[in-house]
């Protein structure tokens, strides 16, 4: 390292980063990673930016195929004859979730979330309609309509509803609330 800056300082290069890659190629004890020419490192920094273009590319791909996703929704369920609640954006997701885990806090013991909700599920059939839920939150969890709309109720039940049936399976419903994030 002090040769570099001793010759470094006896002459003044026009492109430091060319000087020190040409520094480091020239040094033995430099593992050089299967680099061992300006080539090569241009060669690693084109396949570098190819990956870029590739991951730039598949999240446009995404975005297209979310939007698809959103428009076959909204059929499925009008089709169905299910109401289209409004879309819920991260942050009012994860409001909801912190909501319900607040309020079925129970200290050091904590709380089954499944039994709680399961003791809600009057049918027994392991899945809560959207009343059902909506008792859970306001009866049970004691949440406000101030705090949580029903139209967000609604949307929140919506994003696990995958079958459309106008029910949400209650291991889904835990896992989702206890669940680290959410992508709109």
């Amino acid at each position: 390292m002090q040769e570099m800056v001793m010759s470094l300082l006896k002459e003044c290069p026009r492109d430091p980063e060319k000087f020190m890659l040409r520094w480091l190629l020239e040094q033995e004890t430099f593992d050089r990673c299967g680099i061992n020419s300006m080539e090569d490192a241009a060669r690693e920094q084109e396949e570098i930016n190819a990956l870029r273009q590739q991951v730039a590319e598949l999240k446009r791909q995404r975005a297209q195929m979310k939007a698809r996703l959103a428009h076959v929704v909204a059929e499925e369920r009008k089709k169905r004859g299910l109401p289209t609640p409004p879309t819920l954006d991260t942050k009012t997701v994860k409001k909801i979730k912190n909501c319900i885990l607040r309020a079925a806090y129970a200290g050091w013991s904590g709380v089954d979330l499944a039994l709680l909700f399961r003791r809600l599920d009057k049918d027994r059939s392991g899945e809560l309609e959207i009343d059902e839920v909506k008792a859970a939150l306001r009866r049970v969890l004691r949440i406000p309509p101030s705090v949580v709309p029903d139209y967000q109720i609604q949307s929140f039940c919506a994003i696990m509803d995958t079958d459309f049936s106008g029910a949400v399976d209650i291991e889904e419903l835990v896992g989702f609330i206890q669940g680290e994030g959410y992508d709109t």
